[in-house]
């Protein structure tokens, strides 16, 4: 990875990188399976982390958060990734059952397989485990890459491990990075105005807005009350709300990453 791409993942997620590095590297000799959890509305984004580690590792899909993706896009992407892993849509309705019997119909050579739950920030992989496991309630630290008490829990003829392992992008692209900003994958707070900018670009493009960004932001921003002192929209409030909005699916059903080609050819150094 290069120094620039180091740089800017430090930046996306102050203090996270190498303790989450760190842990999964602890457990990967015990992994035989690896679900990498995507979102559906950006699966060429959700896959943009250094993935050579697991290169030697059983790999199954998870697309996840379908609920909040274009339904169509949603099946192809299911088709496309099928073509060479097993693969599974699921989203917050998702059955408890459907997951296990999906993770169960996995060919493997293990009687009883570990298995990792692993992707980048907020694509619910600690939702999925939950789920697996049967509980409600998520098991955590106070930040985020930390979880306290990791261990592996046999359920149904699988044991896995009881934690997400938490994966950071390390392909900086504006592309890849505004993407992740729309589906709430980076924090808010770390973008730059480019980011900003190009994320919007894509929403429009997505979502048939025929607006540049300060328009939109000026109308939104009037339609939600963030006004300063002298009636003047407060943009960087109208903006964070906006995103946010966006990340959790309030602004349509929308598909981000639409080009195949793009998935298999950063895929091809880590996932053949």
């Amino acid at each position: 990875m290069s120094n620039q791409s180091n740089e800017h993942v430090r930046a996306w997620y102050p203090g996270h990188v190498q303790k989450a590095k760190r842990q999964i590297r602890e457990n990967l000799k015990k992994i035989d399976i690896v679900v990498i959890v995507l979102d559906a509305r950006a699966p060429v984004a959700t896959t943009s982390f250094e993935m050579k580690i697991f290169k030697d590792k059983q790999r199954v899909f998870l697309l996840n958060k379908t609920d909040l993706a274009d339904s169509e896009y949603n099946k192809k992407w299911a088709c496309e990734i099928a073509k060479l892993y097993p693969t599974l849509l699921v989203n917050k309705d998702t059955k408890r059952k459907e997951l296990l019997t999906f993770l169960k119909s996995v060919p493997t050579k293990y009687a009883n397989p570990r298995i990792a739950v692993v992707g980048v920030p907020n694509v619910g992989k600690s939702t999925i485990i939950n789920k697996i496991l049967g509980r409600h309630k998520a098991k955590t630290g106070a930040q985020p890459g930390i979880t306290r008490g990791v261990q592996w829990v046999n359920v149904e003829g699988l044991t896995v491990l009881d934690s997400p392992g938490i994966l950071f992008s390390e392909i900086f692209s504006k592309d890849i990075a505004a993407k992740l900003l729309l589906i709430g994958s980076l924090p808010i707070e770390n973008v730059d105005d480019e980011i900003f900018d190009y994320a919007f670009k894509i929403y429009a493009s997505a979502a048939g807005v025929q607006k540049d960004i300060i328009q939109f932001l000026e109308e939104y921003g009037r339609s939600r009350g963030l006004l300063k002192k002298g009636g003047q929209v407060d943009y960087e409030k109208a903006k964070t709300l906006f995103f946010k909005e966006v990340s959790e699916g309030k602004h349509g059903k929308l598909t981000y990453d639409t080009d195949f080609e793009k998935f298999w050819e950063g895929a091809e150094k880590w996932l053949m």
